[in-house]
C-alpha cells in the first residue's frame, strides 16, 4: 500500500504557548537551583517568594503560574533534555489562557477544574482530581480547562483567572 500520510501536520499549539490575545499577566521569576523545568509546566513559589520558582513537590506548595514558552532560550543538555538548569529567569503566566502539559489518559471537559501533579514522573503537569497515574495532586485556585485539547501532543489549554 502506498504511503499517504507524511506526518507533517502542524500541531494545534506548543507547551507554554500563549493561546490567544485575551488579557494576561506574565511575570519574571528566577528558577531555584537545580530545578529542571520545561515550558508548559506549572511552577510553585521558590525559596524567595515573589522572586523565584521551582517544580512542585508537595500539596502544600503555593502555585505561582505556568512557565511561558519563548521567555527563555533553552538548549538541550548532554542527555538531550531541553530544561532549565537553575538560576535562570523565565516568564510565568499568572492569568490568561495558555497551553499546558497534561498527564496522559485524562479526560478533559470544558470548565472543569485543573489540578497540578506534584509527584512522580508527571510532576508539574496538569491533570484532574483523580490522576490516572496515581500521582499526588494539588488544586489550582481559579484554573479551569477551556475544552481545547491536543492529546496527541500531550497539551491542553487552561485559563488562569
Amino acid at each position: 500500500m502506498a504511503q499517504t500520510d507524511y506526518g507533517y501536520a502542524i500541531p494545534k499549539g506548543l507547551p507554554g504557548g500563549i493561546y490567544d490575545l485575551s488579557d494576561k499577566k506574565i511575570v519574571s521569576r528566577a528558577v531555584d537551583a537545580a530545578a529542571a523545568l520545561k515550558p508548559g509546566m506549572g511552577v510553585v513559589v521558590g525559596a524567595s517568594a515573589g522572586e523565584s520558582v521551582k517544580a512542585p513537590s508537595a500539596t502544600t506548595d503555593t502555585f505561582e503560574g505556568v512557565f511561558v514558552h519563548g521567555s527563555k532560550q533553552m538548549e538541550a543538555d548532554s542527555a538531550g533534555a531541553a530544561v532549565t538548569s537553575g538560576y535562570e529567569t523565565i516568564g510565568v503566566m499568572q492569568s490568561g489562557k495558555i497551553w499546558v502539559r497534561i498527564e496522559d489518559g485524562i479526560t478533559i471537559a470544558y470548565g472543569t477544574a485543573a489540578y497540578l501533579a506534584v509527584s512522580g514522573d508527571v510532576a508539574g503537569c496538569f491533570t484532574t482530581a483523580t490522576s490516572p497515574a496515581g500521582a499526588t495532586v494539588m488544586a489550582v485556585a481559579d484554573a479551569v480547562y477551556t475544552g481545547v485539547v491536543d492529546a496527541d501532543n500531550g497539551i491542553a489549554v487552561i485559563e488562569l483567572k
